[in-house]
């Protein structure tokens, strides 16, 4: 069983939710995205793994020949948004507009079209069913931004835990992985679930996940393996929430990309679409 291994590519203050905000200061904010990259890519070489690397538009314009190199090297470049802004608590209008600047901020790297998307902290729930009308319309093939599970910052309970097609919106959906607990959804194999988990309980969850015959969606963050970045005007719940545990990132990482095969998630949508067009053949060729 093939599981994707994606990249959430972010500044570290894009990812906290009290910096987020301050565009007009994200200059004056030491920027640490190229060598955490390149450490992440570093790993990812290692091991032989190439990725989908969901890269924020702001990024991009910054630093083109990052997303250069990171797609020199086999890895699949997908949107995520361009100001790293929470989709609920934007108008249709407003999505549109970094829908459409982070596809062009790409264009202009890649010459081509993404074909997936990840909503910056998987920010789409019950609320946001245009969000998906809006990255259909704009040709894109799958998005990953569902996450079947509630904490204070997202969450869409309810939804699916395993990929789906989304037949009313014409997209493939990926949920981050999660396992069944106590009859809820507790989430497992990303960002700080990594950092916080053992890896043996991670290692379990991924084996239970995939002996349903479903692939796992694994997601970090290039900050996560920073451990030297420090900002010391976090918040209580970021100090946990984005600096706890980053120490056993990489180790953890090393051992997970060993133990289960990687792949990006357009490789997962080919498989997919293969098995539905030879179930439905008067699918076949409509993409």
């Amino acid at each position: 069983m093939k599981n994707a291994f994606t990249v959430d590519l972010e500044e570290w203050f894009q990812g906290l939710t009290s910096t987020n905000p301050l565009v007009d200061q994200w200059p004056s904010f030491e920027s640490r995205v190229v060598p955490a990259t390149e450490r992440l890519l570093a790993i990812l070489r290692e091991h032989g793994v190439t990725a989908t690397f969901f890269v924020l538009g702001y990024v991009a314009d910054q630093y083109p020949a990052l997303i250069e190199r990171v797609a020199a090297y086999g890895h699949e470049i997908g949107i995520h948004g361009y100001y790293h802004r929470f989709v609920y608590k934007l108008t249709p209008d407003e999505f549109a507009g970094e829908i459409d600047a982070s596809i062009a901020a790409l264009e202009r790297i890649t010459g081509k079209l993404p074909l997936g998307h990840r909503a910056p902290y998987f920010s789409v729930n019950a609320t946001t069913p245009w969000a998906f009308d809006m990255l259909a319309s704009r040709g894109l093939r799958y998005d990953s931004s569902v996450f079947p599970t509630k904490n204070m910052l997202y969450g869409f309970p309810g939804a699916p835990r395993f990929p789906y097609w989304m037949d009313e919106y014409d997209l493939w959906q990926f949920p981050a992985a999660t396992v069944r607990l106590l009859g809820r959804n507790v989430p497992v194999a990303g960002g700080f679930y990594t950092r916080a988990l053992p890896y043996r309980v991670i290692r379990k969850v991924i084996g239970r996940i995939n002996a349903q015959n479903q692939p796992a969606i694994m997601y970090i963050h290039p900050w996560e393996l920073d451990t030297g970045q420090r900002y010391n005007k976090v918040t209580l719940r970021e100090r946990l929430t984005h600096y706890h545990g980053r120490r056993s990132v990489e180790r953890k990482l090393h051992r997970l990309l060993s133990d289960f095969e990687f792949v990006p998630l357009q490789t997962l949508v080919e498989k997919m679409e293969n098995v539905r067009n030879a179930e439905q053949p008067e699918l076949a060729g409509m993409r």
